[in-house]
């Protein structure tokens, strides 16, 4: 196991309590703080407090859907600049996480992974830049492109049910304007009409895909 030495305190969001049992067992013989939180309003709470912490979460919990914590990873870097932030997940999504990775603040372990692959994360921090471990490469997309604000709105929407027409009627503009957007994000994703819908249902969901 890498010899790493923890210099932040570690903030855990992390639904599986099996999980948080290993991850105690792996943190406790350290002389770090660290804590464990349960929803997004709860890591906030802790960074009001101290936001010089690592922060080791996952990608949904019981209350809060995929979307829902995917959106609060998107935007954390501009509410707590100095968090540094590791998503440790079992999610398998290559959508999701090519997503993710178009984001350089953050790191992506999966829990697949060796824990090497979790301390190799942590002492990334100190470099500023972000890590990647082994079973994330894989299914990375290069070529995704990030989503404007315009199209995480109609996919948001989408993801809450609304179909083109409603997104439409509900937003005052065109159908055919609400269309392009979807294709603007199916291509900007890499993704057919299939592999689409697989991801507005992965999204809706609060297990890990």
């Amino acid at each position: 196991m890498t010899n790493t030495t923890f210099r932040e305190a570690i903030l855990f969001f992390e639904p599986n309590p099996w999980v948080r049992k290993g991850l105690r067992a792996l943190i406790d013989p350290e002389p770090i703080d660290y804590q464990f939180v349960h929803s997004t309003r709860g890591i906030d709470a802790e960074l009001k407090e101290n936001e010089k912490q690592i922060l080791i979460m996952e990608l949904y919990n019981e209350s809060e859907s995929l979307y829902d914590v995917l959106r609060y990873i998107m935007t954390i870097n501009d509410i707590w600049p100095n968090t540094s932030l590791i998503i440790f997940t079992s999610v398998t999504n290559a959508s999701i996480l090519t997503i993710l990775s178009t984001h350089v603040h953050l790191s992506l372990v999966a829990k697949e992974d060796s824990l090497d692959c979790l301390f190799d994360a942590i002492a990334a921090v100190d470099t500023g830049a972000g890590y990647r471990s082994p079973s994330i490469k894989t299914v990375l997309n290069p070529s995704v492109e990030p989503l404007s604000r315009s199209e995480w709105r109609i996919l948001a929407m989408m993801i809450a049910g609304a179909n083109p027409q409603r997104i439409a009627s509900l937003t005052h503009r065109s159908y055919k304007t609400v269309s392009t957007h979807k294709l603007n994000i199916m291509r900007k994703l890499g993704l057919n009409q299939a592999g689409f819908m697989y991801l507005i249902l992965a999204f809706r969901i609060q297990q890990p895909v």
